[in-house]
């Protein structure tokens, strides 16, 4: 996606670097808030912030502020990461132990569903809107993510002390 927006391969390399970089900062980090605080919290405001970033840098200009994208990308996967990678532990916090493993393992599945449906939905929206198409729909999606965190009824609870 990034070369085909003109940048030269190294520097579209880096932003897939930041991207990962950013997402294992991120994962650490908000397992350790969930600990703390429990998980609505750090979860809704990590989706909120990974929508708000999507969405900042469909505004940069990458022919003039690679670098500012490139940083982007980096907050954006410890965002967006620091959410997809904890929300294992609330899936399998939410569901009674009587269910647990068959309701964590069809959210998976249609996790992973999704998943596969997002690999042709990308490509379509890059191919039709670029960087900013694609930046777009996952600003959106991270907002509909936000919204669906805030009606779990059953978030995991803060460590006493």
């Amino acid at each position: 996606m990034l070369t085909s927006e003109g940048l030269d391969v190294a520097i579209a390399g880096s932003g897939l670097t930041a991207y990962n970089f950013g997402g294992v900062l991120g994962a650490l980090t908000c397992a350790m808030a969930i600990t703390r605080y429990g998980s609505r919290w750090p979860l809704l405001l990590c989706s909120f912030l990974g929508a708000a970033t999507a969405l900042y840098l469909t505004r940069v200009n990458i022919a003039l502020e690679a670098s500012i994208l490139i940083a982007g990308f980096g907050v954006q996967g410890f965002f967006a990461n620091a959410v997809q990678s904890t929300m294992y532990a609330v899936c399998a916090y939410v569901y009674p132990t009587s269910v647990r493993a068959t309701g964590t393992a069809s959210a998976l599945a249609f996790g992973r569903l999704g998943a596969i449906l997002s690999a042709f939905a990308g490509a379509t929206v890059i191919t039709v809107g670029g960087k900013d198409g694609y930046l777009l729909m996952l600003g959106v999606a991270m907002i509909g993510l936000t919204l669906s965190l805030a009606v779990v009824g059953r978030h995991i609870p803060a460590r006493k002390t």
